[in-house]
C-alpha cells in the first residue's frame, strides 16, 4: 500500500523558486552596499606646520614683549634684595668688628636676606616658566581654532601636524637618537598642495590687525 505525505508536510510547488529568488535579491543588495562603500567620497586631508605658524604670527612678539615687561619688574624686585645684600656684606667687612654683637647681628641679617633672595630667584624662574607656558597655550588654542575654521570653510575633514621639517640626526648621532627621531615622526610624506600653513597665518594675522 503506497505511503502518502501527511497533510501538514506538503511542500508548496513554488517554494524552491521563492527561496532562490530571495537569495539572489540578498546577494544583489550586498553587492550594491559594497559598491557604495567602494565609491564613498575620499577624506580630504591637509597638514599644518604649527611651529612655523607660531614663528610667523604678528601677535606673538607683542605678547612676548608684554611678558618681558612683567619679567623686568620682577627682576627689579630681586635686584633690590641683592643690593641690600651687598650693602650688608660691605658693612660687615668694613664697619663692624668681628666678634662683637653688632657684627653677629649683621651676619644673621645677611644670612636671612640671602635666603630670601635665593627663594625669590627660584620663584621668579618658576613664574617665568608658567607665564611662558600660558602664552604658548593661549596662542596654540587660537591656532587650532583658526585651523578648524579653515577646515570647515574649505571642506577639509582631517588636519595633521606637519613635522616633516624636523630633521633626522645626521653625523655623530647615536642609534637611539636616530631611532627615536624616526619613530616619533608622524608625517613621512606630503604634497605641498595640502599644506594650509600659509592660510592659517594669513587668517590670524589679518584678524589680529583688523580694527
Amino acid at each position: 500500500m503506497p505511503h502518502t505525505a501527511p497533510q501538514g508536510l506538503r511542500v508548496h510547488p513554488m517554494l524552491p523558486v521563492m527561496i532562490l529568488l530571495a537569495a539572489v535579491l540578498a546577494w544583489h543588495a550586498g553587492a550594491n552596499t559594497a559598491s557604495q562603500r567602494a565609491q564613498a567620497t575620499p577624506t580630504t586631508v591637509a597638514v599644518v606646520d604649527i611651529v612655523e605658524v607660531f614663528d610667523r604670527l604678528n601677535e606673538r612678539p607683542v605678547l612676548e614683549a608684554q611678558l618681558q615687561n612683567r619679567l623686568t619688574n620682577r627682576e627689579a624686585q630681586v635686584e633690590e634684595v641683592r643690593r641690600r645684600l651687598r650693602a650688608i656684606q660691605e658693612d660687615i667687612q668694613t664697619v663692624h668688628t668681628p666678634g662683637t654683637e653688632a657684627y653677629y647681628e649683621r651676619v644673621r641679617e645677611f644670612t636671612e636676606l640671602r635666603a630670601v633672595a635665593e627663594a625669590r630667584v627660584r620663584a621668579l624662574e618658576q613664574i617665568i616658566s608658567i607665564d611662558q607656558g600660558t602664552l604658548r597655550r593661549e596662542l596654540y588654542q587660537k591656532i587650532t581654532n583658526a585651523v578648524a575654521r579653515i577646515a570647515e570653510r574649505d571642506g577639509i575633514q582631517l588636519v595633521l601636524f606637519d613635522d616633516s621639517g624636523f630633521e633626522i640626526p645626521a653625523e655623530n648621532a647615536t642609534n637611539q637618537e636616530v631611532f627615536r627621531a624616526i619613530v616619533t615622526r608622524g608625517l613621512v610624506y606630503k604634497h605641498s598642495s595640502i599644506d594650509i600653513t600659509d592660510r592659517i597665518v594669513t587668517l590670524m594675522n589679518n584678524e589680529y590687525t583688523a580694527p
